[in-house]
């Protein structure tokens, strides 16, 4: 004796259904797993530590520190940026970003240190302009001899 189902008692569910729930299945868990890696509580804001004991001199005369000789340049050492801004002063804060620690960049036109992760920016004294990095950077005080053409940075 053969056993035939009605479609009552067999329900089948079309390809095309089957394969929009299995796509917005895969696509919650993936947009899940993205949310998880960009929250606060995973990801704590690395606060800056000015007791790290910076003090370090730029020669302005060798090739990898030429940048600064021109308005808007930066370089980076020791983690720490160092930029001629667009009014002729140089700065330095600390390197990295708070929110997430990506190296900073600086944008001559804005004036201002540039997270390209996300979009933070901070002004030359290091205070945040733009999040979403909540705490500053740590700021260094910069000595200038133009005579023997350097740069000291220190704390």
């Amino acid at each position: 004796m053969e056993t035939t189902f009605t479609p009552a008692e067999n329900p089948i569910m079309p390809r095309h259904e089957f394969f929009r729930l299995v796509g917005t299945s895969i696509g919650a868990i993936l947009l899940s797993r993205c949310m998880a890696g960009c929250s606060a509580q995973d990801n704590p804001e690395p606060t800056p530590d000015p007791s790290l004991k910076v003090d370090f001199t730029l020669r302005l005369d060798e090739k990898i520190n030429e940048n600064l000789l021109s308005k808007g340049g930066y370089v980076i050492k020791n983690d720490v940026i160092v930029a001629q801004t667009k009014d002729g002063q140089y700065v330095a804060v600390s390197a990295k970003c708070t929110h997430l620690g990506t190296e900073l960049t600086f944008k001559s036109v804005e004036n201002q240190f540039y997270c390209p992760s996300h979009q933070s920016r901070f002004n030359t004294t290091g205070q945040v302009v733009v999040g979403p990095a909540t705490q500053p950077l740590t700021q260094y005080k910069v000595e200038v001899n133009a005579a023997a053409q350097t740069v000291r940075v220190y704390n």
